[in-house]
């Protein structure tokens, strides 16, 4: 089973429903919540499973940065880790940001069973490359 949660902090200066729709626009499908805690900038979490992976996926290769997205995915005890400009996001693009951002980032966690699954899942997101193109395909 593989588990999504992708958040993202709304600034006083954000509109929450902007924020909802740039995480929307790469991340479809997820239930949100709203998240308010003592003394920290509220953010917005959505949750779903691996059917929300499907557009990050066929952007990675519309974009052609298979190799870019390898190497920020974050592998740790059975969980992928990554964060993803909230701006891009806005207009439907995916774009890993160097450093902390202003506004701050999305952040996205993907957890699975076992590490097997976590390897799964890197390879069908971003495989390997040679001269830009994918030495393999998987299905998920």
């Amino acid at each position: 089973m593989i588990e999504v949660e992708v958040w993202a902090q709304v600034h006083p200066t954000e509109d929450e429903d902007r924020v909802r729709a740039a995480i929307g626009n790469i991340f479809p499908g997820l239930e949100y919540q709203y998240e308010e805690r003592d003394g920290m900038t509220p953010r917005l979490v959505g949750r779903g499973d691996k059917d929300c992976l499907n557009m990050l996926h066929d952007l990675l290769r519309s974009r052609k940065i298979l190799d870019t997205a390898r190497t920020n995915l974050r592998i740790e005890d059975r969980m992928i880790t990554f964060r993803l400009n909230k701006q891009a996001a806005t207009a439907g693009k995916v774009s890993f940001p160097a450093d902390d951002e202003t506004l701050g980032s999305i952040w996205v966690e993907i957890q699975a069973d076992d590490n097997s699954v976590v390897e799964m899942v890197v390879d069908w997101l971003a495989p390997p490359t040679e001269q830009g193109h994918p030495l393999f395909e998987i299905e998920l």
